[in-house]
């Protein structure tokens, strides 16, 4: 185990949750809980900083930004209090991975291998991509801080709403996909998600804003299709507007340049490793509902 200190905020999401489990066991890792630190409290921040010896912080911890979901008023706000609490009170020499979005680039608009030279050209109109947008100016000038931006990342653990995991779940359960919909999008698979967040705390990058996105883009009807193809279940896929939405994708050209060994997971690859994790899931919650059926005819 190396005996850098890394701090993960945000570690009952999904991406912190995911660094955790395949980083605790290379670092020590610290990853409190909302009561343990709440990162919108500057008292605790200082206290927390004070009294443990953070070498990295990889900063997951945000809030806004769900589909379908209009922000809270206090979006912008909470995130950037947030970031400049870590950024105030760490130690000068401890250096920060955030978490841009693809919403910085305001998603209003189709976005195609779009650059992160373009960020602040057109300003978001919700208030996730504005606070998001407004970190990745702010430090674009710092050498102790790394924003890696992501567009779309999937895999174990995700929610249920989060399309790869509806598809598949809807497979499992013989249902068909329906799309409101087809859109194409970049999905970075969580395993290389994990690799290039590794990679950066080892290695320093030549910028400090850099797309974390995939080479290969992948449309909503694709990503059905390669999941229909794992089951024999009769599964139909339904586009309900054949018009096809913005398309959201990031260009990778600079990520590529600072980790040019990176080899990405496949979608087929990454799309059948869910598949059979969720199968395990729906297996276990069933095993799980037959025990508790049993134990209550049996107690009554």
């Amino acid at each position: 185990m190396n005996n850098k200190a890394i701090l993960i905020t945000g570690s009952n999401g999904f991406i912190g949750s995911n660094l955790v489990f395949y980083l605790k066991d290379k670092y020590i890792i610290f990853s409190p809980k909302r009561n343990e630190l709440n990162l919108f409290d500057e008292e605790q921040v200082r206290y927390y900083f004070r009294n443990n010896n953070i070498d990295f912080i990889v900063h997951c911890a945000s809030v806004g930004g769900a589909k379908g979901v209009v922000d809270a008023n206090n979006t912008l706000d909470v995130n950037l209090k947030m970031f400049h609490n870590i950024l105030n009170y760490k130690n000068t020499n401890t250096n920060v991975i955030v978490f841009g979005s693809g919403a910085m680039y305001d998603k209003a608009r189709k976005l195609h291998k779009v650059k992160e030279s373009e960020i602040g050209v057109h300003i978001p109109s919700d208030l996730y991509g504005k606070s998001k947008m407004l970190i990745a100016q702010e430090i674009k000038d710092r050498q102790d801080v790394l924003c890696l931006n992501i567009f779309a990342c999937y895999g174990y653990g995700e929610r249920n709403t989060r399309f790869p995991s509806y598809a598949i779940n809807q497979v499992l359960s013989g249902k068909d996909i329906e799309i409101n919909q087809d859109v194409i999008f970049d999905y970075l698979f969580v395993e290389d998600m994990q690799k290039i967040v590794e990679y950066f705390i080892e290695h320093k990058a030549d910028t400090n804003i850099i797309n974390m996105t995939p080479t290969k883009s992948s449309s909503l009807s694709e990503i059905s299709n390669i999941v229909k193809s794992f089951s024999h279940n009769k599964t139909e896929i339904i586009i309900k507007n054949s018009e096809m939405n913005n398309e959201y994708t990031g260009d990778n050209s600079v990520l590529l340049r600072n980790y040019p060994a990176i080899e990405f997971v496949p979608i087929e690859t990454g799309l059948k490793k869910l598949y059979e994790y969720n199968k395990r899931i729906q297996k276990g919650n069933k095993e799980n509902l037959i025990i508790n059926r049993w134990t209550n005819n049996h107690l009554e």
